[in-house]
């Protein structure tokens, strides 16, 4: 018999074989494949649900009603900006009603803002800088510091040194790197200093006076906290 004859006759990959058992299959398994392909259509379906019939709605209605509230903001008057009048919806109210969009958390972003600047009200000011835009570009390692700074003012001192130094390796490679990050270098190192965790500080303390501007007045005040506690080690 030839060597063509021989691999003619050979089965290689019984296909009948291959097709009966994954008629067994679908046959046995049948009902478990049929609800977990319904469960995976449903939960597709719940989820453009929300995206298209009420998340993008939601997105737009915030949309509108903030529009006063950031025009105020911009004329300085975050007050007004922020509890509005019986013409527009402020900031707080804005937040409350569309805390989950990316509109209603930047009011919550401003009204962090207002409880901790106007009012002094640390733990209202960290309850809504906990529930601000993180993902922004622009405000996301301000809103990580700020919840940092408001824990430190609580006396929550080991929790706000945790959160500012996030804010400083986030600020460290942000768009905003020059003013950001030797400012929170600088407060997480002083936050540790307090905490008498002398060497996480330092190593804060080298990265502003090894990677910032000589000019700025961070970089002056880290290398003198820095000398100190190469003194004292």
């Amino acid at each position: 018999m030839s060597k063509k004859e021989t691999l003619k006759d050979e089965t290689i990959v019984d296909v009948q074989q291959v097709y009966t058992n994954a008629e067994m299959f679908l046959e046995k398994n049948r009902k478990t494949l049929t609800i977990g392909l319904g469960a995976i259509a449903l939960l597709l379906g719940g989820f453009f649900a929300y995206q298209f019939l009420y998340k993008k709605p939601k997105e737009a209605e915030a949309s509108n009603a903030i529009v006063k509230a950031d025009l105020w903001v911009e004329s300085d008057s975050l007050q007004l900006a922020v509890l509005g009048n019986a013409d527009f919806e402020g900031y707080e109210s804005i937040a409350e009603k569309y805390g989950n969009t990316n509109v209603g958390k930047r009011a919550h972003f401003w009204t962090g803002v207002y409880y901790r600047d106007v009012k002094a009200d640390y733990a209202t000011a960290l309850e809504h800088f906990k529930n601000a835009d993180f993902d922004d570009e622009a405000v996301g390692v301000t809103v990580v510091g700020n919840i940092g700074d408001m824990n430190i003012m609580l006396g929550n001192i080991e929790e706000g040194a945790s959160w500012l130094e996030k804010a400083a390796k986030r600020a460290n490679s942000s768009a905003s790197r020059d003013y950001t990050g030797p400012l929170y270098n600088l407060k997480a190192a002083k936050a540790y200093m307090e905490l008498n965790k002398n060497d996480k500080a330092a190593n804060l303390l080298q990265f502003v006076v090894d990677n910032y501007d000589k000019k700025s007045p961070e970089y002056g005040e880290s290398e003198k906290l820095l000398a100190y506690l190469k003194a004292i080690d």
